[in-house]
């Protein structure tokens, strides 16, 4: 038989184990990684911290500037209605404590004289039969006075609108308002027969001259249409007066006058 041959199994002990190096460096280069996440993790919250503190500080801002324009538009507003309400207000009370109008006693005058017109006329008076021979020349000055009579006018007076409407007849030139000025009547010439008139027969002369100088200025003046014009103008002006001076607390006054 063939021989066996013996092998030897040789029995391999397990080897000394290696210190690898590599670990300690390892370990440190993790202990470095883990500081610098944890540091990135501190600034990403320091990042976001700073982020809404900004975001804080921007939303309190504009909530600031909001809540200012807010107040400066309700201001506007109330200052809008304020001023709307008090012109309303003061309107009302206007109209409630508004002046009234007053005429007083203009409405009772019946003469109203507006307008005065001075007139010269020459009186001739020749001898005849009629008055004993009697010759008189005279100067009479005189005036005319135009009248308006107020009492039979139409006054029409609004209170809200403050005016007064009056309606009036014309200015009128009546016998009784033609006045001779006697202290300047002349005596041009005057002659006469001392044997058949006495003082009586020239005043009697004279009266009767001075009565037709009377009716002979009525009939100058008042055939004169534009002493009428003046008359209406100057009644115009002198009644517009007469009522604003007795309403001197509404100057605003409208005046308004018409002749019938």
């Amino acid at each position: 038989m063939p021989e066996e041959k013996k092998t030897e199994s040789k029995l391999k002990l397990p080897s000394k184990p290696e210190i690898n190096k590599s670990s300690g460096n390892g370990r440190k280069k993790a202990r470095g990684n883990l500081i610098c996440l944890a540091a990135a993790l501190l600034i990403f919250l320091g990042a976001v911290g700073f982020y809404f503190a900004a975001f804080t500080r921007g939303t309190h801002a504009v909530k600031q500037a909001f809540d200012r324009e807010k107040e400066i538009a309700e201001d506007a507003v109330f200052q809008s209605f304020y001023e709307q309400g008090f012109s309303a207000a003061e309107k009302e009370y206007h109209v409630k404590n508004r002046a009234v109008i007053t005429l007083g006693n203009i409405r009772e005058t019946a003469n109203l004289e507006v307008l005065s017109v001075s007139d010269i006329t020459f009186m001739i008076e020749n001898p005849d039969g009629s008055n004993k021979n009697i010759q008189s020349w005279l100067e009479v000055p005189g005036t005319g006075v135009f009248t308006v009579n107020l009492a039979a006018g139409e006054f029409l007076v609004d209170d809200e609108r403050e005016m007064v409407f009056v309606r009036l007849p014309k200015p009128e030139l009546l016998p009784m308002n033609i006045n001779i000025d006697h202290a300047n009547v002349k005596v041009l010439r005057f002659v006469s027969n001392r044997w058949q008139t006495s003082v009586r027969d020239g005043e009697s002369l004279a009266g009767k001259q001075l009565n037709e100088a009377r009716t002979k200025i009525l009939e100058d003046i008042g055939s004169n249409v534009q002493y009428y014009e003046f008359a209406e103008n100057s009644a115009r002006s002198l009644i517009e007066n007469l009522i604003r001076a007795l309403n001197t607390e509404i100057p605003d006054l409208k005046v308004e006058i018409e002749f019938f």
